[in-house]
């Protein structure tokens, strides 16, 4: 089935440019809109865990790395962790906030070791958590893995290294992880 819309040919395939720049309609109408998604995800997620298995979490990983490099993008290049965090923070905080952590003893939020440099992340007020406890989902699934990939590839993109991110501690109100880039490689 072929449609015109303003002279530009569609076939198949949904064109971005189509959407109008604004919508309109009632916010309750949207709040709607984002519970279903919710419940669309969650069950999708838990549909691609029971056909892919482990396999589920290394997919969505990849999909969120894809996500995050488009998002880091957004960001000016840099080397320095603590402001490419800060950088990222306000640009992914829409979704997933996050925020830098030390223990109270501990005088920077980065620690150097070796080649190697990490910094501990608490992440608040997630999107991919609201999501899992709407469907009765766990945490530290595929959804979960989809957040992991993103900020990954965000900072990869930022930065011009590798990077890892691990799960400390996952929590109904926070969720804490550590990141890791390793200098002189990509």
């Amino acid at each position: 089935m072929e449609i015109e819309r303003e002279g530009k040919e569609v076939f198949g395939n949904f064109k971005p440019e189509l959407i109008p720049e604004e919508c309109s309609g009632d916010i309750n109408d949207y709040e709607e809109a984002l519970h279903v998604l919710m419940k669309f995800m969650g069950s999708m997620s838990s549909a691609l865990e029971q056909v892919s298995g482990r396999g589920a979490n290394a997919i969505v990983y990849q999909a969120g790395k894809r996500m995050g490099h488009e998002a880091g993008k957004l960001v000016e290049k840099t080397d320095n962790l603590e402001k490419a965090m800060q950088e990222l923070s306000e640009i992914l905080g829409m979704e997933f906030y996050f925020d830098m952590w030390k223990p109270a003893d501990q005088a920077e939020y980065t620690i150097e070791k070796g080649d190697e440099t990490v910094v501990k992340l608490i992440f608040r007020d997630c999107v991919v958590r609201q999501t899992l406890r709407r469907t009765g989902l766990q945490q530290k699934g595929p959804l979960c893995y989809l957040l992991y990939g993103y900020t990954v590839g965000a900072v990869e993109e930022v930065m011009g290294i590798k990077g890892k991110l691990d799960i400390d501690h996952v929590g109904p109100n926070a969720c804490l992880k550590t990141l890791t880039i390793k200098w002189g490689g990509k």
